[in-house]
């Protein structure tokens, strides 16, 4: 005889097929038409069997509610109602000899039935727990239709989390039959879970829900075995990660470029940084919870929780850097050629950095009558040279940049200055034996003495002017690297966002939910 289980899961409806001309739901414990003479009895304890004959069950699966998935322990929690629709030959009558009677609703511990368990259960609860009905027809075909809660093992790709596609069996069989006891067989050769039940789930879309007999054949020391494995093919519906997880990490991985903006002198940078960093350290504390501890794959979503962690601290360690920099000085550091030919002069024309062209200096000095120059200073911060022009400002007053006091008392002398290797201005030979015979000459020993005090504080001030101009250089230099980091950190910030996210296969995939259950839906 043979025995056909109809297996209906719980996504909605796998399949809800029934006899011919018989309800869609068994009722509940009453009989059509009591008979004045009982049918033939049964021994509910033994399996009916005829001579060279196999029982068979058909077996359906119905979804009737939504799957309910537990990805930290890898569960699927399902609500189906199971068909198992068998014949027993000892239960046959004719409905002419008991008074018409067409169906017969029994509880299911008076007949036999087969014991069909989920092999994968993962709360150890292997049968159905609320016994329903058994409706009996005439003909010996029984129908047990038995609302079941199942929790099936399930194990998780995470690799494209939370764009991911699960696929979950639910594997049905006989515990103590096998193949040439009972066969199993689908009902009406449908090979999906009937969806006509199925509600609506926020959190997953059914893509398929095919089911498949397998027959494993046996020999002369191993009997046949059957069973059949519905497949739960659900996607993850992705509007909730991706407003609550994956726009909130985009936007602070984009946060971290914003730290070579701050200004160096804001001391906020490394903060801005250690900052970001720690709430990164939340979101992937807030995955690591989600997810089952698994080390077989690297979910997406960590691999750019990750990949953001790693430039952030990157970030990190180049603002200090900046930093240090930023605040060097000539007592300290001496700016090598390199950097100065380097950062001072090819990279800002690269980045498109303009330097300002002059810088007041505390030691300028203002002088009557003084007007610009025909030819304009090429640049501030020049490596060899100090201003050599006076700026006019304020109508008849003007400035002089960098000259020794001493030139002022010899108007007629042609001023020729030089630069000394050292970067210090000097004076021409024949203007300075001019002031040396004047000041021999011209001057008391009190006015030469007086002259040499405003020649130490005129050295003392381009002293100062220098140090100051040698930290506008480092700051300038620092500035050039800010500047740098900002463009390199968003190129690669935006090509790991788009390289990592779109990496998923079905980010821009639409399910239309509808098409599919109609598709999947039992007739």
């Amino acid at each position: 005889m043979k025995i056909v289980p109809v297996l209906r899961t719980s996504y909605r409806s796998l399949s809800h097929h029934q006899p011919t001309n018989q309800p869609t739901k068994p009722p509940t414990n009453q009989t059509t038409n009591q008979p004045t003479t009982k049918p033939p009895p049964s021994d509910h304890k033994s399996k009916p069997k005829k001579k060279n004959k196999r029982i068979p069950e058909k077996k359906n699966n119905t979804e009737n509610r939504k799957p309910i998935k537990n990805e930290k322990n890898q569960i699927m929690k399902s609500n189906v109602w199971l068909r198992l629709v068998w014949y027993d030959y000892q239960l046959q009558w004719d409905e002419a000899d008991y008074g018409g009677i067409g169906v017969l609703r029994l509880p299911p511990d008076k007949v036999w039935k087969p014991d069909i368990v989920l092999f994968n259960n993962a709360d150890g609860n292997y049968e159905v727990r609320y016994k329903s009905n058994v409706l009996i027809y005439p003909t010996g075909e029984v129908l047990w239709v038995p609302p079941a809660i199942y929790q099936s093992s399930c194990t998780i790709d995470v690799t494209y989390f939370p764009f991911d596609q699960q696929t979950c069996i639910m594997k049905f069989g006989s515990w103590t039959f096998n193949g040439d006891q009972v066969s199993l067989a689908l009902y009406n050769n449908k090979n999906f879970v009937d969806l006509s039940d199925y509600w609506k789930s926020g959190t997953w879309d059914i893509i398929e829900v095919p089911a498949y007999l397998n027959v494993y054949e046996g020999d002369s020391n191993h009997p046949t075995e059957t069973d059949i494995t519905f497949y739960i093919i659900i996607r993850r519906k992705t509007l909730f990660y991706t407003v609550n997880l994956i726009l909130p990490t985009v936007l602070i991985s984009f946060l971290c470029v914003l730290v070579f903006y701050l200004p160096a002198e804001a001391g906020e940078k490394v903060t801005l940084g250690i900052s970001i960093l720690l709430s990164l350290v939340v979101f992937l504390l807030l995955v690591s919870k989600i997810l089952p501890p698994t080390s077989l794959v690297l979910p997406l979503i960590a691999k750019y929780l990750l990949f953001t962690f790693i430039m952030n601290t990157v970030s990190i360690l180049v603002t200090v850097i900046i930093i240090n920099w930023n605040f060097r000085g000539p007592r300290t550091h001496r700016m090598p050629m390199y950097i100065r030919s380097i950062f001072l002069h090819y990279l800002p024309a690269f980045l498109f950095m303009k330097r300002p062209r002059k810088t007041r200096l505390r030691w300028m000095m203002e002088m009557p009558g003084m007007s610009m120059p025909a030819h304009p200073h090429p640049s501030y911060g020049s490596p060899a040279e100090l201003p050599k022009h006076i700026s006019a400002i304020g109508g008849k007053q003007s400035k002089m940049e960098v000259m020794e006091l001493s030139d002022l008392h010899h108007p007629n002398c042609k001023i020729n200055r030089k630069v000394n290797s050292g970067g210090e201005l000097g004076l021409g030979d024949g203007c300075r034996r001019e002031s040396e015979s004047s000041d021999s000459i011209l001057l008391s020993p009190e006015a030469s003495k007086a002259t040499e005090a405003v020649e130490f504080i005129a050295e003392h001030l381009r002293n100062e002017d220098l140090y100051i101009q040698t930290r506008e250089d480092w700051k300038y230099v620092a500035m050039v690297i800010d500047r740098l980091q900002l463009y390199i950190f968003f190129i690669v910030t935006t090509a790991g966002t788009v390289g990592i996210l779109m990496d998923a296969p079905h980010i821009f995939e639409y399910v239309d939910q509808d098409r599919i259950i109609e598709i999947y839906r039992g007739k």
